[in-house]
């Protein structure tokens, strides 16, 4: 099989969709009278490369790759439902479309659905240039309406034949979708792993919003969580799949064997059943494909609409305390002098700060001179951050609060949830709140409140959305906050009080999804606590996967490791992505000083990163994955669209160079070492009036520029020096750095003509 490359490799998949919408249009008539000629499928969508053909009768869809004509993936698409019945029996219904109602349009349409023996539904769909929307399904339930437990796009029913085949029987029905591998970005640590082959998982349940360690995954780093999607694919292209709005079931994606499936896990039998006969799901799935899977996921972020891009106030450079507080450090004035050295703005005071976990109140005992701290942290010229947990309360009582106000068990006893839900682990194990009292409510609401006036925070980080317990065992007393919405609408809450007391606060969270943007003002790469050593390689892979909430206009602020050792490959990373952010633990007393190479590298970064937020990636020589091999960065770059038109305004440049046609949008650039070039205004590197050169090894950059340099600035974290020992032949500059120059930032080239 051939394998398909993006032909445009300057434009994004988008770009190349959007170009190719009208001949897509034509297309379409096409197919579909062919499919119907030949009697293969009851509908058919073409876009570009790729052909979607559905056989309403069988429910089965496929997306073939019209050059090599291979499946992308194949699989029914009808929803099937899980049910406890009035009766008390478990009975799987798979919906089936009604053959003596009307087909669907060219472009879609609405297709009427049969539950046997339970009710009849409809379904309308959207042919888009992107891929199929699901608009709504809309069910109605002849009698009594069933508890549902949980609902699926991609299940059908076990035939007698094959019970005999798959290795559990616990459930009447099977995951159907079936393609070459499967994409769920750091849906493992350790190291971080986001492509599998079909046969890698098993029985797995990866969990794609908010419940992590209580729905099958042990507890991950944050970033990229919630995702609210997945892929599935292979060489021939791949499906990003996922809803359209924050459902109110626990999403997760079902892996049996070799095969997969959408699952909205509800837990009714448990929770109670809604009332309506009439059940409607707004935007329940959409489809997007693409040649990779991160464009086929860029596609699916694309669908939510144009956002406008956060303001760049909230891309600000980082220091978080979590790096010595783990260790059990709290100095919170060496913390300011360090941060400060450092060019950080925000000074983020991380889990420990409180007396409790969620109680809002600084630990007097930890930090007796706290509201003196305060005020030295902002004479170092620091705006203060607070983490807070989302959904947690170590002590309910203390917060005003009893079990009415928690989330609770069927046995009416308080769920309690860590971010290690092992029975025996040992740690904290905290109380879960429970937005539909209005006491739960008000706390969080006072909360927030008071500790933005007694406190004046830059920065709230939140933290644990992702750690709550699941419908198996727990869910808000008002079934409007089940599921995905519970987290959300905690944090809801927190950012519409923090916003109230000062509109410019910045919300810093880790899910990448678009739903997530009301809020969330920054998106932070997490502390590569679950990458099991392999900072680097993490850090490099999740940069790639942040490229995608950077498209969506999102502020990206890069974080770190614990290995200052893996530093260097960290920030070539962030010179691009965003904002520097840290949580490396700093020297003590008895300990050596940290070499001037690493501290330069973050004194630079803090300088001279971009402060503007949306831009899209030029990938060079970066992989962004697939089956066999995960996401990697090698050398890529940052492109913002300014004044209408697509400029490059940062590069990072590793020791591996691309070539041929992957090199041309560096216009005959040569480097040796590792470089990060950066533009100080909004032209391109090749044409601004400020660039920044920031060296990570012993080198030179040779680089095309439209102006002569007035001059070119060594700069250090004490002084600047003009150099002359550069050179400017035939439109290149050719500058290069040397190992006497340790604590050396980088270099300025200024053009004042």
């Amino acid at each position: 099989m051939t394998k398909i490359e993006n032909p445009f490799p300057q434009r994004t998949w988008m770009e190349c969709q959007r170009a190719m919408r009208s001949v897509g249009a034509l297309l379409l008539g096409f197919v579909v009278l062919t499919s119907a000629a030949k009697g293969q499928a009851d509908w058919s969508w073409q876009t570009h490369e790729y052909s979607f053909d559905w056989d309403l009768r069988a429910d089965r869809a496929q997306l073939v790759q019209a050059g090599t004509g291979q499946p992308v993936f194949s699989g029914p698409l009808l929803p099937g439902f899980w049910l406890k019945l009035p009766s008390g029996e478990r009975r799987f219904v798979k919906a089936q479309f009604d053959t003596h109602s009307a087909p669907p349009g060219p472009s879609g349409g609405s297709i009427t659905l049969l539950l046997p023996g339970l009710g009849h539904g409809t379904l309308r769909f959207d042919a888009e240039a992107w891929g199929i929307r699901f608009q709504e399904l809309r069910v109605t339930w002849n009698g009594a309406p069933p508890a549902i437990i949980g609902l699926y796009f991609g299940s059908a029913p076990l035939t007698e034949e094959e019970r005999t085949i798959v290795p559990s029987l616990d459930l009447p029905f099977w995951p159907r979708w079936s393609a070459e591998g499967y994409c769920v970005p750091s849906a493992k640590g350790g190291p971080v792993q986001s492509f599998f082959r079909n046969w890698d998982l098993g029985q797995a349940t990866l969990p794609l919003g908010s419940f992590g360690p209580s729905l099958g995954t042990p507890y991950a780093a944050a970033f990229p969580r919630p995702l609210f999607s997945a892929a599935v694919g292979g060489q021939d292209g791949w499906v990003a799949f996922g809803p359209g709005s924050i459902p109110d079931a626990a999403l997760t994606f079902e892996i049996r064997a070799t095969t997969g499936a959408l699952h909205y896990l509800y837990r009714e039998d448990l929770w109670g059943v809604s009332r309506n006969r009439t059940r409607v799901w707004s935007e329940p799935l959409r489809l997007a494909w693409a040649p990779t899977a991160w464009d086929a996921f860029h596609e699916l972020f694309a669908t939510f609409g144009p956002e406008k891009a956060v303001s760049p106030i909230h891309q600000q450079a980082n220091w978080n305390t979590w790096g010595d507080f783990k260790n059990r450090h709290y100095d919170l004035r060496l913390e300011a002098d360090q941060a400060a050295a450092f060019g950080a703005q925000v000074l983020v005071l991380d889990e420990g700060w409180e007396t409790t976990d969620g109680s809002g109140i600084p630990n007097a005992e930890r930090f007796p001179k706290f509201a003196a701290d305060l005020q030295y942290i902002r004479s170092k010229g620091l705006a203060p951050g607070f983490w807070l947990t989302a959904g947690w309360v170590t002590d309910p009582s203390a917060a005003g609060l009893s079990a009415n106000d928690l989330l609770l068990g069927a046995d009416k006893r308080p769920r309690r949830a860590s971010w290690n839900m092992a029975v025996g682990s040992g740690g904290v194990q905290h109380y879960c709140l429970d937005p539909s009292s209005p006491r739960t409510r008000d706390f969080l609401r006072r909360r927030t409140i008071q500790m933005m006036r007694a406190f004046n925070p830059q920065l709230l980080k939140l933290d644990f959305g992702y750690g709550l317990p699941g419908p198996d065992v727990s869910a808000p007393r008002n079934s409007d906050f089940r599921g995905e919405r519970l987290p959300y609408e905690l944090m809801r809450i927190i950012v519409d009080a923090a916003r109230e007391v000062k509109p410019d606060v910045t919300i810093q969270y880790y899910g990448i999804h678009p739903l997530m943007r009301p809020v969330t003002d920054v998106i932070a790469l997490d502390d590569l606590g679950d990458a099991g050593g392999y900072e680097r390689e993490a850090h490099g892979e999740w940069s790639i996967w942040s490229a995608l909430a950077a498209a969506q206009g999102s502020a990206i602020m890069a974080s770190s490791g614990y290995d200052w050792k893996a530093d260097t490959e960290v920030l070539l990373d962030t010179a691009v992505i965003g904002a520097p952010g840290s949580v490396l633990p700093l020297p003590h007393s008895g300990q050596p000083a940290l070499p001037d190479a690493w501290i330069a590298h973050r004194q630079a970064l803090a300088r001279w990163y971009r402060r503007s937020t949306g831009w899209k990636p030029l990938w060079l020589n970066s992989d962004r994955g697939s089956i066999g091999h995960e996401p990697a960065v090698r050398c890529f770059g940052r492109v913002e669209e300014i004044e209408g038109s697509n400029r490059l305004t940062a590069v990072a440049l590793g020791s591996q160079k691309p070539e041929g046609e992957q090199a041309m949008a560096l216009r005959g650039m040569r480097w040796q070492g590792r470089w990060a070039l950066i533009s100080q205004d909004n032209a391109d590197i090749f044409a601004t009036r400020k660039l920044a050169l920031i060296p990570f090894d012993t080198g030179f950059v040779d680089i095309p520029l439209e102006f002569r340099p007035s001059r070119v600035v060594a700069v250090h974290a004490d002084r600047e020096e003009v150099l002359s020992d550069w050179t400017f032949v035939e439109g290149r500059l050719h500058i290069e750095t040397s190992p006497n120059r340790p604590a050396l930032l980088g270099f300025l080239i200024i053009n004042d003509q």
